[in-house]
């Protein structure tokens, strides 16, 4: 009978010692499509201390971008936002929310019961609208969740231009330019 190697995987990292051999991989992990664990077969051996595997996840999260984070509200398109781990650090491309203020993430992981935290953060709006920037996390107990996530107006600022050479003269008319610095 062939022995079964249990391998804790605690924040996409595990260990054990295993002898050299092929061994057929089978997953449990806790929001994911465990039949879709790539290779489902590895052979161990000498002096190859490092294995690595994928999973895929089937849910979708939906973040539901409006002027006052409600279903009702006037929607945001193009506020950006990146899935990340807990401590902040992104993965992947951009999700832009569109002309219906939604930014998808699909392939996210989702359970019935003890579903895994995902982390995500917005890091712009369209420009005339402020944003929280601060890591935000949720679970999915079925395969699709929205959340409501709110964008405010910017606050009105005044602008004023004076003549260089007499002071506090306002200047008659004209525009200026602000264009934001990354």
């Amino acid at each position: 009978m062939a022995k079964e190697h249990i391998i804790p995987i605690t924040n996409g990292k595990g260990s054990k010692e295993l002898s050299d051999g092929n061994y057929s991989v089978v997953a449990n992990i806790t929001g994911y499509d465990n039949s879709t664990i790539t290779p489902d077969t590895v052979e161990i051996t000498e002096g190859v201390d490092s294995y690595s595997f994928v999973v895929s996840a089937t849910g979708t999260l939906t973040l539901h971008v409006t002027d006052d984070g409600t279903d009702i509200g006037i929607p945001i398109e193009g506020a950006t936002f990146y899935r990340c781990d807990a401590e902040g650090t992104t993965y992947g491309e951009a999700i832009t929310s569109d002309i219906d203020g939604n930014a998808v993430f699909n392939n996210v992981p989702y359970a019935e019961e003890n579903a895994p935290l995902i982390y995500y953060k917005q890091t712009s709006s369209d420009g005339e609208h402020i944003f929280d920037d601060t890591l935000q996390n949720t679970s999915l107990s079925s395969d699709t969740l929205t959340i409501e996530i709110a964008n405010n107006m910017a606050a009105a600022r005044e602008i004023s231009i004076t003549d260089a050479y007499y002071e506090n003269l306002p200047v008659s008319d004209g525009e200026i330019t602000l264009s934001e610095t990354v």
